[in-house]
């Protein structure tokens, strides 16, 4: 399963940023298009976690739905 996260600036939408050099957890991310900050990795890190795990939660719904649809009385032979 592919899933597909984006963090976007709550300021100008973009999601164009920078990690920063050295890149540790407690570096500021800003954005590339306004500058706001959007956080520090670990915090981006936390919500790239989240929206992973929610596309994951709602395909493998969606999968389970199509396959009870498929498998209901109408595919009886």
């Amino acid at each position: 399963m592919d899933v597909s996260v984006e963090i976007h600036c709550a300021a100008c939408g973009s999601a164009n940023y920078s990690l920063p050099d050295a890149a540790a957890d407690d570096g500021a991310v800003a954005c590339n298009d306004c500058g706001r900050r959007l956080g520090s990795v670990a915090e981006l890190k936390a919500e790239l976690l989240d929206q992973a795990v929610a596309h994951s939660a709602e395909s493998l719904r969606r999968d389970l739905e199509w396959l009870r649809r498929d498998e209901g009385p109408s595919r009886a032979a």
